[in-house]
């Protein structure tokens, strides 16, 4: 994906998990969801537990492979439209 004003940040804490996706530069707000995660022995699953954009992903469970490599965190595995995805994810200061 090319860089540009579209953005998606991800928060993890506790156990919890909230992405949103908004434009930096108009703040157009596209979407948000979130739920609880667990990361273990390789493995990044969300449980989503409310998705604004469609209420049918609430109540799913999505399994990643994923590590983290550079200082940046890898995980690969379907999303929950169930399309492939690659997503490389990095840390802001």
């Amino acid at each position: 994906m090319k860089p540009g004003p579209r953005k998606t940040l991800k928060i993890l804490s506790g156990g919890r998990f909230q992405w949103i996706a908004m434009n930096t530069e108009t703040k157009e707000f596209f979407g948000t969801g979130g739920g609880t995660y667990t990361f273990e022995n390789g493995k990044y699953t969300e449980n989503i537990q409310f998705f604004s954009r469609d209420n049918n992903r609430v109540g799913r469970t999505v399994q990643f492979d994923a590590k983290v490599e550079d200082g940046k965190w890898h995980h690969s595995g379907k999303s929950t439209a169930g399309d492939p995805m690659h997503e490389i994810w990095s840390r802001i200061k």
